[in-house]
């Protein structure tokens, strides 16, 4: 068995988004065993409302939740039973009850695999919900958002068949099918392509990758927008194009049957109507084993969104890497990062330890020893911003300016969001009443050109289903 360690925005003079050299990142590895013979998936979230984020993994008969203990520490997992091959895990609070719930996709393959919903008991235990049948079954993948703009959490269901559920929430943990698109059946991923403000479907399935644009309302455009792209394995989102709006970079997979993979990425994005792929490469991992998942995300701390990819070639050979965005569709890597075991599936981008540096949690599998758990990538060089505020609840820290405080002509602002139910996805600064800068993601820097004299600055976070909150100071600027 190989183990391998291994938008443009408004001004009111100058805005500049203030970054830092496309730097590598190195990592701090931590692996704990679930207990579990596999492990399919994994989220994070304030379990029990501590405002720490804790872990979850689902493995092959059990959940298990690791508490978090703060700085970058994880109790055991404490397990509870599940169904059998259970997958993807999403979490949000399904029921408004101020308790983190789980949504767990019930596996491909079997004809009879719907969604599980678990109700969080607010100390890392859960409670079985009320379970949702999607058309056809063999639910492989969830996208969570807000799709029809009630600040509920929604759920967009692909379905190993061919086809994506949208399922509206009732706010009380049960669900209503809102559309139900004849694409799909591999993955479905949430963004706003088109900047509207509403969020729309990214979706592959077949030999191409199709967005369907959002109405607002649960539903959404009857004919896609397509980009033909062969041999999908992975969407990702992200402001790839550092535009401030999402896009896409897509992950192929292609086997020649005499054990060699052959794999491009892509980036896209909606532009002049239509889904236009900007860049392609071909990106060939260190050890020869096949990457299967993405996302993305600002691992350098330069305002850029970078990409994780993990995967593996179920034969004791865990891979893992990331590429740095250079912001304009294009990424330098991949470069090598920790492994662990045999496969590692679902990673996710998030300040795990409040140190305002993005790190990498994911799932790992050991396909020969039959254990799973989950992994922690610690980020510990990277540029640093602002450090964020607790998970629980959604809040703001300003780091720049303090209220009150006299600055000069020229300023740079300063300040991070944390989200408990869903992810900081946005945050936004205001100046007197005007938008200023806005960055995709938990973090925000901008420096601007100021008048003299007394100032207000609001900073605004966005959660995943668009609620939001503001903190605001008073400063004065004198020159």
């Amino acid at each position: 068995m190989k183990r391998t360690w291994k938008a443009p925005v408004c001004c009111l003079a100058v805005v500049v988004l203030c970054g830092f050299s496309a730097a590598q990142v190195t990592f701090k590895q931590i692996a704990i065993n679930s207990g579990d013979t596999t492990s399919n998936g994994i989220t994070s979230g304030d379990f029990n409302n501590d405002g720490i984020l804790d872990l979850v993994t689902v493995n092959a008969q059990t959940l298990s939740f690791y508490k978090g203990l703060g700085n970058g520490k994880y109790a055991a997992p404490v397990n509870q039973s599940l169904p059998q091959n259970l997958g993807q895990v999403v979490a949000a609070d399904f029921n408004r009850d101020g308790a983190l719930d789980l949504a767990i996709a019930q596996g491909c393959c079997s004809g009879s695999g719907g969604v599980v919903i678990l109700f969080g008991n607010r100390n890392g235990t859960f409670r079985q919900g009320t379970n949702i049948n999607v058309e056809g079954n063999n639910a492989v993948n969830i996208a969570l958002a807000d799709f029809n703009g009630d600040h509920l959490s929604d759920l967009a269901v692909s379905s190993y068949l061919g086809h994506t559920e949208v399922l509206t929430g009732n706010g009380d943990g049960t669900f209503k099918q809102s559309a139900l698109i004849e694409d799909g059946g591999v993955q479905a991923v949430a963004g706003d392509f088109n900047a509207d403000g509403h969020q729309d479907l990214a979706m592959t399935g077949g030999g191409n990758v199709a967005l369907y644009f959002g109405n607002g309302d649960g539903t959404f455009k009857s004919t896609p927008v397509v980009a033909n792209v062969n041999n999908v394995s992975f969407l990702a989102v992200g402001d790839f194009f550092n535009n401030r709006i999402q896009s896409l970079a897509v992950l192929t997979n292609d086997y020649d049957g005499a054990g060699d993979w052959a794999e491009d990425l892509y980036t896209l994005r909606y532009f002049n109507g239509q889904l236009q792929v900007a860049n392609s490469m071909v990106i060939t991992p260190s050890t020869g084993d096949p990457f299967w998942q993405l996302v993305g995300g600002d691992l350098n701390g330069d305002f850029k969104d970078d990409l994780f990819l993990a995967g593996g070639d179920f034969q004791g050979g865990a891979v893992s890497g990331y590429m740095i965005g250079n912001g304009d569709g294009s990424f330098q890597g991949p470069f090598s990062a920790p492994t662990y075991m045999d496969l590692q599936w679902y990673p996710f981008i998030r300040d795990l330890n409040l140190d305002s540096r993005h790190d990498v949690g994911m799932a790992w599998t050991s396909i020969f020893d039959s254990i799973g758990g989950e992994e922690m990538l610690w980020n510990t060089s990277s540029a640093q911003n602002c450090g964020p505020p607790k998970a629980n609840p959604l809040h703001v820290h300003i780091c720049a300016p303090t209220n009150g405080q006299a600055v000069g002509k020229t300023f740079t602002f300063r300040a991070a969001g944390n989200a408990f139910n869903g992810v900081a996805k946005r945050m936004e600064l205001w100046i007197d009443g005007r938008k200023v800068g806005q960055n995709l993601e938990d973090q925000l820097r901008v420096t601007t050109n100021l008048p003299r004299g007394a100032h207000t600055a609001s900073f605004v976070v966005v959660n995943t289903f668009d609620q939001f909150v503001s903190k605001s100071v008073s400063f004065t600027s004198s020159y």
